[in-house]
């Protein structure tokens, strides 16, 4: 029988308010914030809180997916800050604006006693019971969610993945002035001008590529001939100014960088029993480039990843389409999962899904689009300024 309406259950532990506080509070305070920079920092915090909710909920896998979209949104809407003022235009408090506080409290009222009052009315046993199961045996894979993403609703995913190129093209589109370039610039490429005045790696050379390449990788000598070697933390570091740099910075760049895409293609392989999935994991691997943009500037971020975005994002749909098409010469329905058992030599019978390299699509598709905006919002506005400058 259906719960009497009304009955609500507040929190399932009392740990769960905190979050809940947080998010109430910061809501208020976004809406009355007059800084632009202000509100996006207070955003992040509601969408932090929300992932912990997610965790104390019990759904890592959410959690860890809120958790890296709210970083990476932040990232861009700083990006983007850099060109809009930094304050809200000050309207006067006109009767308009009592009106449009009206409606949407009332459709916040309206919204959450749908919340309330759906739930309640369940008659049925949830379509839910017992799904981890049969997940498992079509499915091959423990991960509830990641197996809906891939193979139940496989065509969900490949209609979102989509909307991500056309969504990287759009905004690639407004940024490029003419066309979109095809250069990747690397710290070889930065012309002399363009070079922290602190000892930077070419030391005024009249070719700085070739006092780069002759500099090799890691290490870079003085201003004088006699002076020991020094530490060379990012390839490209010195082309940015000195003001901008931080050594500090670099240092932990450096350090976790390639820790960071180790962990992404984890949880990649991962994802069909453990917490994960393509879609994880290309939000690992792209705030990754997203720390190697921050430290070393738009040159090491070519550094750190010398492909065009519209690559990745092409291979990736093919991929995901490939694996549809694949699925359908084997005589199952499109984008349906087979599992394979493979016998490899020291590891033994390995079962592999197919829906792994629909998995792999998507984390391309992902990768290219954190890239494509790096590149367009991030390196894109960095060159213009120093063209206009």
């Amino acid at each position: 029988t259906a719960a009497p309406p009304g009955r609500v259950r507040l929190w399932d532990t009392p740990a769960q308010v905190v979050p809940m506080v947080i998010i109430v509070a910061v809501c208020i305070l976004v809406a009355r914030s007059r800084r632009r920079l202000k509100a996006v920092l207070l955003a992040g915090f509601a969408g932090y809180s929300t992932a912990a909710l997610f965790v104390l909920h019990g759904a890592p896998d959410l959690a860890l997916t809120q958790v890296l979209v709210e970083t990476i949104t932040l990232v861009v809407m700083v990006l983007v800050l850099r060109r809009l003022p930094p304050y809200f235009s000050d309207r006067p408090l006109a009767q308009s604006r009592w009106i449009r506080l009206a409606l949407a409290t009332a459709v916040g009222v309206v919204v959450m006693a749908l919340a309330i009052v759906a739930p309640s009315a369940r008659i049925h046993l949830s379509v839910t019971a017992g799904a981890a199961q049969r997940i498992y045996e079509w499915g091959g894979g423990r991960n509830i969610v990641n197996v809906m993403l891939v193979d139940t609703r496989a065509w969900d995913t490949m209609g979102e993945i989509s909307v991500l190129l056309v969504a990287a093209t759009g905004v690639a589109s407004l940024l490029f002035l003419q066309r979109r370039t095809g250069e990747i610039y690397r710290a070889a490429d930065a012309p002399e001008s363009v070079l922290s005045a602190d000892g930077g790696v070419w030391g005024g050379a009249a070719d700085p590529g070739a006092a780069l390449r002759r500099q090799g990788v890691g290490r870079q000598r003085s201003g004088t001939g006699n002076a020991p070697l020094m530490r060379t933390w990012l390839r490209a570091g010195s082309t940015l100014a000195p003001q901008r740099r931080s050594l500090i910075f670099e240092v932990v760049t450096r350090l976790v960088y390639h820790s960071m895409v180790v962990f992404g293609l984890y949880l990649l392989f991962a994802g069909h029993n453990q917490p994960g999935g393509g879609f994880t994991a290309g939000l690992v691997v792209g705030i990754a480039l997203i720390v190697r943009y921050l430290a070393g500037g738009r040159y090491e971020l070519g550094e750190a990843l010398p492909v065009q975005p519209g690559l990745l994002l092409g291979a990736g749909l093919f991929l995901a389409v490939g694996n549809g098409v694949a699925s359908l010469l084997r005589g199952g329905g499109l984008l349906e999962s087979s599992i394979l058992h493979v016998n490899v030599a020291l590891l033994g019978d390995v079962k592999l899904v197919t829906a792994l390299f629909f998995d792999i699509g998507v984390f391309l598709v992902v990768i290219g689009l954190v890239l494509d905006i790096l590149r367009s919002l991030g390196a894109e506005i960095d060159k213009q300024g120093e063209v206009f400058r």
